[in-house]
């Protein structure tokens, strides 16, 4: 049990902390930290803690158990889980494009928004699944520790 909820908390915890420091860094590179001013600041503090919860859904109702069939399997849906996880963030990016583009700003703003969602979505997934396989990793050798000591 104790290792399902680091499996939860821990990927899922670090991939988001990444994308807030991909945002952080992007703020400081173009608009030298003047970002952090900006009115909408309130909204990051209540959609960061709710999307942390909605990330800690998705990766114990859907991520875990997509992990397990890719450990048995290697394929799902006969993509591999680079393929899946590509094509997830290139959806999910579009998607979030879609969503936040306003209309009067035009088509770039559109272009930026989801190039920019394609982006976070690839840092979050890359460093969840890179999380999950060290986990996995340092299960199996703790697993083959016991093993050998008896």
């Amino acid at each position: 049990m104790k290792s399902k909820i680091i499996a939860i908390v821990l990927p899922t915890l670090l991939g988001v902390l990444a994308v807030i420091g991909l945002l952080i860094l992007f703020n400081l590179i173009v608009y030298n930290g003047d970002g952090f001013n900006s009115p909408d600041n309130g909204f990051f503090t209540l959609i960061v803690p709710v999307t942390t919860i909605i990330a800690m859904i998705i990766q114990c109702v859907l991520t875990l158990p997509l992990w397990k069939k890719f450990k048995s399997k290697k394929r799902v849906l006969g993509m591999t889980i680079i393929q899946l996880t590509g094509l997830l963030c290139l959806m999910s990016g579009l998607a979030f494009g879609l969503v936040f583009w306003e209309r009067s700003f035009g088509i770039m703003e559109l272009i930026l928004l989801s190039l920019s969602g394609i982006i976070s979505f690839s840092v979050y997934w890359s460093v969840n699944l890179i999380t999950l396989n060290l986990l996995d990793k340092q299960m199996v050798d703790k697993h083959f520790r016991v093993i050998c000591n008896n």
